[in-house]
């Protein structure tokens, strides 16, 4: 069982928060009260009205123990500074995240992160369909 945080609680963190907390501790970092409010009172995991910029907030959500960082807050910038925060002072092993502008995703790899851009993906995903 894998300890992961996911910064985000968007449709994709949403979706994905619920996927890995029947099977993994799962912590899910929202700012805004609404969209963690939508994970509703029987998800399986921890949720923490903060924001992930906060040393304080990451080191409450279990930063130091977690295997798996995900972010997907909608925000590149943002993104990438707090994976490179959980990279290097806290030394998580894997770091994921969603990156929007693929003109990005050259400077997140090179941090050694995991990039994910739906664009990127979607027209991968039609190739295969197509042709």
């Amino acid at each position: 069982m894998k300890y992961i945080i996911i910064v985000g609680c968007g449709k994709t963190g949403r979706n994905l928060a619920f996927e890995l907390a029947s099977s993994h501790n799962v912590v899910v970092i929202e700012k805004s009260k609404e969209a963690l409010d939508s994970l509703g009172e029987n998800f399986n995991g921890k949720k923490i009205l903060g924001d992930a910029l906060d040393t304080e907030c990451l080191e409450t959500a279990g930063i130091k123990e977690a295997d798996i960082l995900v972010l997907v807050t909608g925000n590149d910038n943002l993104n990438l500074v707090v994976g490179r925060i959980a990279k290097r002072m806290y030394k998580v092993k894997k770091i994921a995240l969603q990156v929007y502008e693929i003109n990005k995703k050259k400077i997140f790899s090179e941090e050694g992160l995991v990039i994910v851009n739906s664009t990127y993906l979607l027209v991968e995903v039609f190739k295969k369909c197509i042709l």
